[in-house]
């Protein structure tokens, strides 16, 4: 089979979320099948930019670059619905695309992606001008796969119910293949990588919180919980690993929090390193399509402590402590209960974590996407 994958090649370098996404599932289907010859469709400009940047498998990769800009060439295959796959590779037997994207078919058959829809949530961003916007052009690339595509791909069924109450012209083209953590979580880190956790944290112990401040990360309830942090959890360090934004930066500044260590990006190295030394792993999020860090610090072996929001409760099952998204006091008390664990019980939990990280493979993933490439 010849597969076409319209993929975004900027994220690949250094991947998290749907780079990371893209960068496993790809690699681990290739790797299990191939028997089918792949492509890869990416903007022109970009490659040129970043293919220094990409990881030694990448390079070897076979790239077909279009010649518009990434947001030029779509709006143009979503509102006019041309150039053709084919025009690209007349010998293309499926096109894939493993983020929102959108790529038009003459005979072959097209597979597209829908992590989430959290920018139609009214719960999570009230109306504006810029969510108007937002939304009427994420509803018009919808729709385009909603006529055109043969299957649709989400990754949970928390994605796929909300999808379908939005679109629900798509819900029978829905198909649900998890994502998963990447390898070196739950790996050995280095020394060097643990003398970097212990500057980090002053050698105090620590909660983690990763993914950084945003609305959709719940940063509002996690600055609002730091006095009572500080309180309940005395010479406790917490650690925000990830981006953030600038709104709760200037509310950071203004608490005056003595316990904060804002760590910005951190490597997927650190980031196993922390994981594995923290105390707990604190992700409250409000809105998750899977959730990536809370499997990430269960493979990892670290309590965690998140919210019942969304999707995560269908990635956690019955492992780790999940609590209200609003419920300050609820999260800090879960907090509070994992840093108390014994020995025993820390690696109880770390095994009941691990058990769970272990449902989700990419090797699973990559053999469900086959399965629905041949299916069609």
């Amino acid at each position: 089979m010849n597969i076409l994958s319209h993929i975004h090649i900027h994220r690949l370098p250094n991947p998290s979320g749907v780079g990371r996404v893209i960068d496993r599932l790809l690699t681990t289907h290739k790797e299990l099948y191939p028997e089918h010859t792949h492509r890869m469709l990416v903007d022109g400009h970009l490659y040129d930019d970043v293919y220094l940047n990409l990881d030694d498998h990448w390079k070897t990769a076979s790239f077909i670059p279009h010649k518009l800009r990434t947001s030029r060439q779509q709006a143009k295959w979503v509102w006019r619905n041309k150039p053709v796959a084919e025009n690209f590779w007349p010998g293309v037997d499926l096109v894939y695309c493993p983020a929102e994207s959108f790529v038009p078919i003459k005979n072959a058959k097209l597979v597209c992606t829908i992590h989430d829809v959290a920018g139609f949530e009214d719960s999570l961003y009230p109306d504006s001008p810029s969510k108007r916007l937002h939304c009427f052009k994420w509803t018009a690339l919808f729709n385009r796969m909603a006529k055109y595509a043969d299957a649709v791909v989400t990754v949970s069924e928390f994605s796929a119910t909300r999808i379908a109450h939005y679109f629900p012209a798509l819900k029978n083209k829905l198909h649900v293949i998890y994502n998963a953590p990447h390898h070196i979580f739950g790996m050995d880190s280095s020394e060097p990588l643990r003398d970097e956790v212990e500057k980090l944290s002053g050698g105090q112990p620590f909660v983690l919180v990763p993914g950084g401040l945003s609305l959709r990360k719940n940063a509002q309830l996690i600055i609002d919980a730091l006095p009572e942090f500080e309180q309940a959890l005395p010479g406790v360090k917490l650690i925000i690993a990830g981006s953030n934004d600038q709104i709760y930066l200037d509310q950071l500044k203004a608490s005056n929090a003595s316990s904060v260590v804002l760590a910005g990006y951190v490597s997927d190295a650190l980031l196993n390193a922390l994981y594995q030394q923290a105390g707990a792993v604190w992700f409250p999020s409000r809105y998750e399509g899977f959730g990536m860090p809370v499997i990430e610090a269960m493979a990892a072996g670290a309590p965690v402590v998140t919210s019942s929001a969304a999707s995560i409760p269908e990635v956690c099952e019955n492992t780790g402590r999940l609590c209200d998204m609003d419920n300050t006091a609820e999260h800090i008390s879960a907090l509070g209960e994992a840093l108390a664990l014994n020995g025993t019980g820390r690696e109880k939990e770390a095994e009941a974590g691990k058990k769970q990280a272990a449902k989700f493979t990419w090797e699973k993933s990559a053999q469900k996407l086959e399965q629905l490439f041949q299916s069609l």
